[in-house]
């Protein structure tokens, strides 16, 4: 009666004397025992009384271990109060943990998984347990987080248990030993075996996307993971990373494949521009076909007239592929061509002139001069057509 009405200090003789007296009359001496012996803890009068008491609460599980059983999830909860009351002794709590999850598995209690996960990765910075217990750990308590998410009572419960989940894995990623070859290890052979569990790859994603470099989220696993989730779930966000990752790659095929979808999939106007801009800088410099390179940035100015890049782009593709005509003269005609879209592009997006600038310098130096334009009978400021695949007017200038 005395527990009921939180008379904590109160209620402790009649505990002890059942603690002492009768240890196997009811499972409640222990469990309403560590809530008593906490209250003396917390109100301990000097150290050693409080010592004396937290001595007092790892025997209280110790007896409902010996009495009742239980032994995995008394222990992880007597590892929780260890850590919590003798931080200093964080490798025994560690060791409890490790017992206790080794006899509980998929029984283990989520919160106490946290604590394991957590005590691992101290003792990983602490350099007392190597990257690859750290590794192996994660994945263990990782996978049964998953059952116990999969096979959750009710939502409630499910919801903390994904709390719980997530708060491992930042642990994970934050640790230092979950750089990109020791998640692809772990992940690797798991998506093998299960390609189509959308949630494992999802983890997958998230686990990689933390990485700082290219080395994480272009590996074939990220690569094979990030389509997974896209065939499930297709977005323009999705199609367009991964095209971005085929991109670097070198994968040009893939590229434009997911570029294509993401333009698809897309609604917003600017966002479906720099989908072509990129899309234009692939035909540009991994394909080599200006024309579909011309097509896309034009695409992308029909989106956002404003985007002086693709103007560029045009700029570009003019001066890599645009050798038409047979005479010199024909063929300095085009560089009338390029410097347009360096105005433009400069025109639009006055960010860009500095940069348009110099290729409009760069570029008017071939221009024809009026010596060469005279033998034609072309006179400057007369419009003109570039013929080819280009098939484009401009205004002829020449030379000073």
């Amino acid at each position: 009666e005395f527990f009921n009405q939180k008379n904590f200090k109160d209620a402790m003789p009649a505990w002890r004397w059942c603690f002492l007296n009768c240890p196997e009359a009811t499972k409640n001496i222990y469990i309403h025992g560590t809530t008593i012996i906490e209250y003396f803890i917390d109100n301990a009068a000097d150290d050693s009384i409080k010592e004396a008491y937290i001595d007092t609460l790892l025997l209280v599980y110790d007896n409902r271990i010996k009495y009742f059983d239980q032994k995995p999830m008394v222990l992880g909860r007597k590892g929780t109060s260890m850590l919590k009351y003798r931080p200093h002794l964080i490798k025994e709590a560690y060791d409890i943990f490790t017992e206790s999850f080794k006899l509980g598995g998929n029984e283990s209690e989520y919160f106490v998984l946290g604590f394991y996960m957590n005590t691992t990765v101290v003792l990983y910075s602490n350099g007392i347990i190597t990257k690859e217990e750290v590794v192996e750990n994660y994945s263990k308590i990782s996978d049964v987080l998953n059952y116990q998410i999969e096979n959750a009572a009710d939502d409630g419960k499910r919801k903390k248990i994904v709390e719980a989940s997530k708060s491992v894995e930042d642990m994970f990623v934050n640790s230092g030993a979950a750089d990109c070859g020791a998640i692809i290890n772990l992940f690797g052979p798991k998506f093998e075996a299960e390609p189509e569990n959308i949630d494992q790859a999802k983890k997958i994603l998230y686990l990689l996307d933390r990485g700082d470099s290219d080395e994480c989220k272009l590996s074939d696993l990220y690569m094979n993971a990030a389509v997974a989730v896209f065939n499930v779930d297709k977005s323009a966000s999705s199609a367009h990373q991964i095209a971005q990752g085929y991109f670097k790659r070198g994968d040009n095929d893939n590229a434009e494949k997911y570029y294509l979808e993401a333009i698809e999939l897309e609604t917003d106007a600017l966002k479906k521009a720099d989908m072509f801009y990129e899309l234009g800088l692939l035909y540009y410099g991994n394909f080599k076909n200006f024309p579909k390179s011309r097509q896309a940035a034009r695409s992308c100015i029909a989106n956002n007239p404003n985007h002086g890049k693709a103007y560029l782009l045009i700029g570009r593709c003019y001066a890599a592929g645009g050798a038409c005509g047979e005479t010199a003269f024909e063929k300095k005609s085009i560089n009338w061509l390029i410097v347009d879209q360096f105005v433009k592009a400069k025109s639009v997006d006055p960010e860009l002139t500095d940069e348009a600038n110099e290729l409009i310098g760069r570029y008017s130096g071939s221009f024809p001069t009026q010596e060469e334009g005279f033998w034609v009978n072309i006179n400057e400021g007369q419009t003109v057509t570039i013929g080819c695949w280009i098939n484009e007017t401009t205004t002829v200038r020449y030379i000073k």
